[in-house]
């Protein structure tokens, strides 16, 4: 019986513990962007090659969705 009861102050203490920490958390300020918002303003044209090898303008997309993903990641 007594592992038991340490086992529910345990839990009760790592929720009271979480709360906390969701609490003081929640109340920090969030910071702001270290650049100015691009929203609304024309891209800066450029030119790369896709995965045919093809040159890709971006200026020939004008009045087309792009959606561009830059992942810079380990290739």
């Amino acid at each position: 019986m007594f592992p038991t009861r340490r086992l529910r102050i345990l839990i009760a203490f790592l929720a009271l513990a979480l709360l906390s920490a969701v609490i003081i958390l929640y109340k920090l300020p969030v910071p702001k962007p270290q650049i100015a918002s691009a929203a609304g303003q024309t891209a800066p044209d450029f030119t790369l090659l896709d995965q045919s090898a093809q040159p890709f303008h971006l200026a020939d997309q004008r009045g087309h969705k792009v959606l561009l993903i830059f992942y810079r990641g380990y290739w």
